[in-house]
């Protein structure tokens, strides 16, 4: 759980429960896009649904997040962490299968290049929800070395999220009888969860290191 600079424990707000929706709901959104790219049709009432779903799990698990971080203080950081990465990735996945879908091109270096465009977005993303919520850094004294710190972070996220993804999908190929645009999208949801963990670590320990 946070403290306060007077060393008091700061509870749940209503703020972090409404951020926390608000990643689920962007999820939730975009999880369609990549649904239908899989020729998975899903109406627009069940759309709908399935984004206020998440919106409503992103807030019990952030607030679960907080409940535990009374045992384990950083579970509640983890936990807002999480609402943002998966909003990352929809927004990482949502691009790369709208770009396969407008060109109808899911191998080879249109892949990759599509892979490095969509990681961009998220990118931008994750610096604006952990710097503001995660990790609550307000200080703007150092913004020219916390960016260039964040991006280096980032960019080798970025090289490792596209090398997992690229290899996965380059060479060792769909598994077990899975279409090309699926596995696509399933050796990006891979890429994504194994560079996650990297960014946690660089952004609490080096670029929002209070």
């Amino acid at each position: 759980m946070a403290k306060t600079k007077n060393g008091q424990i700061q509870g749940l707000t209503s703020r972090d429960v409404f951020f926390a929706a608000i990643n689920g709901l962007i999820f939730g959104a975009l999880l369609p896009v990549v649904l239908k790219n899989m020729n998975i049709q899903i109406s627009a009432n069940k759309s709908f649904f399935i984004a206020i779903a998440f919106a409503i799990l992103a807030a019990v698990g952030v607030s679960t997040g907080y409940f535990l971080s009374k045992y384990i203080k950083i579970f509640f950081q983890i936990a807002k962490f999480g609402a943002v990465g998966a909003a990352n990735f929809a927004v990482d996945i949502g691009i790369l299968n709208l770009l396969i879908f407008l060109t109808g091109l899911a191998t080879g270096l249109p892949y990759t290049i599509f892979k490095i465009i969509s990681f961009i977005f998220a990118v931008t993303n994750s610096y604006l929800w952990n710097k503001i919520w995660t990790f609550k850094k307000t200080d703007t004294k150092k913004t020219g070395k916390e960016f260039v710190q964040f991006i280096t972070i980032s960019v080798i996220g970025l090289v490792l999220n596209a090398l997992v993804a690229s290899i996965l999908v380059n060479v060792v190929g769909p598994m077990g009888g899975i279409k090309v645009k699926t596995w696509a999208s399933v050796s990006a949801a891979v890429a994504s969860v194994c560079v996650m963990a990297w960014n946690f670590i660089g952004y609490k320990f080096w670029v929002f290191k209070k």
